[in-house]
């Protein structure tokens, strides 16, 4: 059988947001080429505090990046900010403009289909905000700001406040899903375009302790995973796409069994395909390789892969689904993996690109 990933191998840009002084490099423009298996630095851009996560325009002309900061400018509360980019080659030709998130340590960030919202989850501030998104992708003050609530979960330490750690839409719908460490829950929001609102719609609670970090929705199936940070699992999400409503199935652990070390789970992404999910750990420094049954999206596990590193806070797989690249948060490296089209087995291909404090991958649109 052929192996498409060949056939139509990946060569182009990707961009790496890191933790960082402003004075820093805290954004770099990257290039991979699957045929030749080469990574390498293109651009290198200072200026903005702890660019920890990014996201991409959908017409692919700007960048949008966090700055994961307690205040800006005497301002309480991070950031985000939107890069123009060059159309040719992707590189970015310096920023836009920056708007407040209204709440402290922002960490995560996605846009709308129609490129009109950006949403931001604010992991100390408890709350998610939507920032207008003007025609020229300009980043306008944030129109919708509403604040998690709700039973906070067992864990004194890490569950002592909501605590916002990713927002992104439900597939096509007119809905969003934000992923809460703090009360062990996805609240479901009703995003309305033309007042640019989110409205608390449905709230979806996991088992308890299991400080749910991000999600995954499947490109077919009516289903999504979100990872539990603090117990290391993985729970099915059964999802009614029309209605908005999400909730929780059965959760299989991210980690080997017997094993009892520290570990914190990190990110998780499906492959293009739908027929693998993977997921990162942090402590175990492995990456975690799933099968989806294609009829009700239940997982089993295949492997797990070290990660060439240590702390992969966050991985990305080619839009081929050909590869996978961790970024190793400690050891200051990006590692590139090998997707077996068959089986979902991750092989290191040896390209190890050398980063300052990688903590997100976003590939060019």
């Amino acid at each position: 059988m052929s192996n498409h990933s060949e056939q139509r191998a990946f060569n182009g840009i990707f961009y790496v947001g890191s933790y960082g002084a402003a004075e820093e490099s805290t954004i770099h423009v990257c290039s991979f080429d699957a045929a030749s298996n080469e990574i390498k630095i293109v651009q290198g851009v200072a200026g903005l505090e702890n660019a920890s996560f990014l996201t991409l325009h959908p017409n692919g002309s700007l960048l949008y990046a966090v700055s994961e900061t307690g205040e800006t400018g005497g301002a309480a509360g991070g950031s985000a900010v939107a890069y123009e980019l060059d159309e040719t080659h992707g590189l970015i030709n310096g920023i836009f403009n920056r708007e407040l998130t209204h709440g402290a340590h922002p960490c995560y960030i996605s846009i709308d289909r129609a490129g009109k919202a950006l949403f931001a989850a604010n992991y100390t501030g408890g709350n998610s905000a939507l920032l207008p998104v003007s025609e020229d992708g300009r980043l306008e003050e944030a129109a919708s700001v509403p604040r998690h609530a709700g039973e906070l979960g067992p864990n004194a330490a890490r569950q002592d406040a909501p605590h916002a750690h990713c927002i992104m839409p439900l597939g096509e719908t007119d809905f969003v899903c934000a992923a809460d460490l703090g009360l062990d829950a996805v609240i479901v929001y009703r995003y309305d375009a033309e007042s640019l609102t989110l409205t608390e719609h449905g709230v979806c609670k996991v088992q308890r302790g299991a400080g749910p970090r991000h999600l995954a929705f499947h490109p077919s199936l009516p289903v999504g995973y979100v990872l539990g940070e603090l117990d290391s699992t993985v729970t099915l999400l059964h999802v009614d796409a029309q209605q908005g409503a999400v909730t929780a199935g059965d959760a299989v652990s991210a980690l080997p069994a017997g094993y009892d070390g520290y570990n914190d789970a990190a990110d998780i992404h499906l492959a293009p395909s739908g027929r693998f999910l993977y997921s990162s750990n942090r402590g175990h420094n492995s990456i975690a390789v799933f099968a989806v049954d294609q009829t009700n999206g239940a997982l089993t596990l295949v492997e797990h892969t070290g990660c060439g590193g240590e702390t992969p806070r966050n991985f990305a797989i080619t839009p081929d689904g050909g590869h996978l690249l961790a970024a190793n948060q400690k050891t200051n490296s990006i590692v590139v993996f090998r997707i077996d089209q068959e089986s979902g087995k991750l092989t290191p291909t040896g390209a190890v690109l050398e980063l300052a404090s990688p903590v997100c991958i976003k590939f060019a649109v």
